[in-house]
This record gives structure tokens, C-alpha cells and sequence, in this order.
């Protein structure tokens, strides 16, 4: 009896990176699109996936944001992969974040090549970034290890032909196995969001099995509704979709998280396929720092977005989609800002927020938002620091100079002044009335007071006690 010939599956790839060095533009090439040209300030911040055939096989490739917030994001897209391709521009070698993704690319444990970008620049050194790598403990072919380089110009097209073929190679070498008809459908939630008009919608990567149109999905042991439509990624409509296949779904009733597993039937199948995500750290609440209610287009945003600013700001609420009358609402009542990325807000709602006096600010870069947020947050611990108060005020009648200490004979005219208050930029170190030494005097009294140190003070003057308010 002839032996059964196991059936394999698309091998799912990753591309990692430091920002520019050109992860999108690899995918453009690969893809024939033009995603790069569409892009807010040249940064990918969502993630996507995306399926192309090459010499007969089919590959998936994660597109995953090279921006520093987005490492939880990257991270993710790693764990996900079944091959990973580190892309580095040859005019800047090794960066931080290339750094970074060497250390994602290990910790998901899995095979992957280097794509040098950009050799066909002048007077670049390819050879630079293997040195560069060997330093980070990544040693290449030809250069003391065994992991795949390839030099390639993503905007010729020079050299992709030949990383595609590694890449199936790696994959070959992993002997990803097709096991849909044995076992339940799961799936990787990439990237989920909130339509106006749709509702919920969430793109996934099949890990195993196969999901059909009108499929209920489960959220370990909860519905979370059935597939009405699924489409591919270029709105391609399908009817089904098997391991290693990328498909947006319709028919949600709750927008899942990013790295959450979705299955076909009430079972925590799939659970352990993915390390599980942990949650957010919750913000702290002091009143040092600003109170946000934070809007975000998609989850993976929003994931990113809170990982760096949980201790930046007080969050009373955080969700996805545009904003809404009940988002006002919610942050009138809390006395919050609204800050959005990449979001929308209807005409009738900014209506109710000017009418209201909400602000609402609304970003199109992730950083911007993080340095505006950082600026609010300074001007609030300015604002709200140390309360300085003016105590009283003294006429000064002469001015006594006794053995250099100067002594200045004043009259309160309002207030009292204190031992340990402030005069400009001196503090007061010394009241006496009479021969006695007091701890204050007050309104209509004389006496003599020594600064330290000494400023220059004339009779006549008119000088002002301050002290900060306990």
C-alpha cells in the first residue's frame, strides 16, 4: 500500500526591521502594489497580510510596522510567522530596531534570511552589515553561519527573485504540515477594528482547519458571531479559507484583540498555538498627570498606543473606532481630553464637543502623539506645582550696615512675614522687634530683618513676602 503523502501549507513570513530600511517597498515589489505611496509619513502602522504566488507556490507575508511603538506588534507578527526575512539598508547597517527584531526573531524561534536593501546606492558597503551583524551574534553565510543573506534593491527588483526562493527553501526545510481535514479551524487575529457601518471587523490568519462562510466563531468558550462574509486581501469575496490563508471577516459582534485565537467550534483550541498576550499594565491615576479618553482606528494601534503612554496619562477609557456622542459624554464627565489616531469625528458630534468644550485632537503619526501628550504633560506639572503665595508686604524705613550684616528697619503694611519666607530672590534669615527675636511680625508692626543673602533694598522701598502654601 503506497505510503499517504502528507499535504503542506503556504509557509507564513514575517518582515522585521528598522524604520526606512525598507519593508513596505520589499512587499510593493513582491506584491506589485504601491502600499509605500500611500502611507502617513513613511511608516506602516497597521498591520497587514498579504498572499503571492511564486513559481507555483503560494507564500504569506506579514507587512509589520517598523516604528519603536509598535515592537508589541512586531512581536506578534513574529510569533505568527513560520519564517522571518530581516531587512537592513545597506547605507545604515544594523539599528536599533533591526537589534529589536533579531531578538523577536529568536524568541519566536524560527528560521529566517537577511535582506540587505538598497545596494544599488552609491558607494554603500554591503559587507559592512555582516560585520555589524556578526557583533549582534548573527553570523550569515560565508561569514562564520548559516543564515541566508541576500543583497537586494527593492525598488529595481534586483536580488527578489532570489530571496523568494530562499524563503521557500526555509520552508521546505520546516516541512510545514496541511492538517485541515483532521482537526477544528483556528485562527490569529492580525489586526481588528471598529466600521461605522459594518460594526466589528477583524483580519485573520487560518493556523489550522478550515473556516467556512456562516462558520460561528468562538472566542475560547464565547460566541463572538458568524462569518456573513470573508474576503482576501485584495476584496476578493471567498467561501472558504485554509491554513495560511489571510481573510478580513464580517459578521463580529465584538472587536477581538490583536494575537487573540478565533475558532470554528466551543473550544479553546488553538490557545496554545500563540503565546498568550498579557494585558496592558493599568495607568495609574494621579492628578500630576493629564486625563485622557484615547480613540484608535484599529487594536494593534491602540495596543501600541497605550503600551507607551500608560504612565503618561490618566486613561478613563480606550477603544476603537471614531468618535462618538457617548465618547463626549464620557469625557465631560471625567474632565478629559479626547486624543485620536487616525480617527473621525462627525459633524453633530464636534458640534456637542465645541458645545460642551471638549477638546478633541486627532493624529495622523504616532510619534506626534506621543510628543504632544508629553508636552501637555509638562505644562500640567508646571501648572500644578509648587502654589506660591504672597504672605505679606513691608515698607522698608532705613537700612543698617552692622559689621556687613545688613539689617533693613521696616514697617508691615499688610500681612505678616514669617522666618523662612521669600524676598525676591533671598529668604528671610532673621526678624527681630525691638531687642527680641521673633518668628513673625505682623500688620503695623516695626522691626528688623536680616535676607540671606543680602539684596539691594532702599528706604522706600515697597517688599513683597512670598511662601509657598502648604
Amino acid at each position: 500500500m503506497p505510503e499517504k503523502i502528507s499535504a503542506t501549507r503556504p509557509p507564513v513570513v514575517t518582515i522585521l526591521g528598522h524604520v526606512d530600511h525598507g519593508k513596505t517597498s520589499l512587499l510593493d515589489r513582491i506584491r506589485h502594489a504601491d502600499v509605500a505611496a500611500g502611507e502617513i509619513g513613511g511608516i506602516t502602522q497597521t498591520i497587514g497580510a498579504y498572499q503571492i504566488e511564486h513559481k507555483g507556490k503560494k507564500i504569506t507575508f506579514i507587512d509589520t510596522p517598523g516604528h519603536a511603538a509598535f515592537s508589541a506588534m512586531r512581536r506578534r507578527g513574529g510569533q505568527a510567522a513560520d519564517v522571518a526575512v530581516l531587512v537592513i539598508a545597506a547605507d545604515d547597517s544594523v539599528m536599533p530596531q533591526t537589534i529589536e527584531s533579531i531578538e523577536h526573531i529568536k524568541s519566536a524561534g524560527i528560521p529566517f534570511a537577511v535582506a540587505v536593501n538598497k545596494v544599488d546606492l552609491p558607494g554603500v558597503n554591503p559587507d559592512r552589515v555582516k560585520t555589524d551583524l556578526a557583533s549582534n551574534g548573527v553570523y550569515v553565510e560565508g561569514y562564520g553561519g548559516n543564515i541566508p543573506l541576500v543583497n537586494i534593491s527593492a525598488k529595481t527588483g534586483a536580488g527578489v527573485d532570489d530571496l523568494l526562493e530562499i524563503i521557500l527553501l526555509l520552508a521546505e526545510l520546516e516541512e510545514l504540515k496541511d492538517n485541515s481535514s483532521e482537526v477544528p479551524a483556528s485562527a490569529l487575529v492580525i489586526e481588528s477594528s471598529l466600521h461605522p457601518q459594518i460594526g466589528p471587523l477583524a483580519t485573520l490568519l487560518v493556523k489550522q482547519g478550515i473556516f467556512k462562510k456562516n462558520d460561528n466563531l468562538f472566542l475560547v468558550k464565547k460566541n463572538i458571531g458568524k462569518i456573513r462574509s470573508m474576503v482576501d486581501f485584495k476584496g476578493k469575496t471567498l467561501l472558504e479559507a485554509s491554513p495560511s490563508v489571510p481573510f478580513q471577516v464580517v459578521g463580529l459582534s465584538d472587536v477581538p484583540g490583536v494575537g487573540d485565537i478565533i475558532t470554528n467550534i466551543i473550544s479553546p483550541v488553538g490557545a496554545g498555538l500563540i503565546p498568550p498576550v498579557l494585558p496592558l499594565a493599568a495607568s495609574i491615576y494621579t492628578s500630576e498627570k493629564p486625563t485622557i479618553l484615547l480613540k484608535a482606528d484599529v487594536q494593534g494601534s491602540l495596543e501600541a498606543i497605550l503600551g507607551s503612554i500608560a504612565d503618561q496619562a490618566n486613561i478613563i477609557s480606550a477603544t476603537v473606532g471614531n468618535i462618538t456622542d457617548t465618547d463626549i459624554q464620557t469625557a465631560l464627565a471625567a474632565g478629559a481630553e479626547i486624543l485620536g489616531f487616525n480617527v473621525r469625528i462627525g459633524s453633530n458630534v464636534a458640534k456637542l464637543a465645541e458645545m460642551e468644550k471638549v477638546r478633541f485632537t486627532n493624529f495622523r503619526i504616532i510619534y506626534q502623539l506621543f510628543d504632544y501628550l508629553k508636552d501637555v504633560q509638562e505644562k500640567k506639572t508646571i501648572a500644578q506645582g509648587p502654589k506660591i503665595i504672597e504672605t505679606g508686604q513691608a515698607t522698608v524705613l532705613k537700612v543698617f550696615n552692622f559689621k556687613g550684616t545688613i539689617v533693613y528697619g521696616c514697617l508691615v503694611t499688610s500681612g505678616k512675614i514669617k522666618l523662612g519666607d521669600a524676598v525676591q530672590t533671598a529668604k528671610v534669615s532673621s526678624l527681630q522687634v525691638g531687642k527680641a527675636s521673633v518668628d513673625e511680625v505682623k500688620k503695623d508692626q516695626e522691626f528688623g530683618l536680616v535676607l540671606a543673602p543680602p539684596i539691594d533694598l532702599k528706604a522706600g522701598d515697597i517688599m513683597s513676602a512670598t511662601a509657598i502654601e502648604p
